[in-house]
């Protein structure tokens, strides 16, 4: 008997084979306690579940956050990223998102958004 899964799969064309995954959108957006980020990433519907390496780089490009997710379930996800060392996190970010299937060290598409923290309202 046929898994109805592999059905579905083979017979969506909207559903790209994994060579044609990208990253689609990435955002970054400051949450008002200053500490911790909102990440939001779309990528292309797969057929072949991908891999991301999310790292959150201040302006001297040291990494002040980020994390891994291992074959994602879907093609929108949103994550809650915390600052980590650091000591007044007013100021620019660069996030990075690097998209790959068996090799982190050689992603297939990488997609990077600004964010700017605020200094604190006094």
């Amino acid at each position: 008997m046929s898994n109805p899964l592999d059905f579905y799969l083979d017979n969506n064309p909207n559903l790209k084979p994994r060579h044609e995954v990208r990253i689609e959108k990435l955002d970054a957006e400051p949450l008002p306690d200053g500490r911790r980020i909102k990440v939001q990433i779309e990528v292309t519907p797969f057929r072949e579940r991908p891999s991301f390496e999310i790292a959150l780089l201040d302006a001297a490009q040291r990494r002040v956050g980020g994390t891994t997710v291992i074959e994602a379930m879907t093609f929108r996800m949103e994550f809650i990223l915390h600052l980590r060392d650091v000591t007044q996190p007013e100021g620019d970010y660069e996030l990075h998102a690097a998209l790959y299937y068996e090799d982190p060290a050689a992603p297939q598409h990488h997609a990077i958004a600004t964010v700017h923290i605020p200094a604190p309202a006094d």
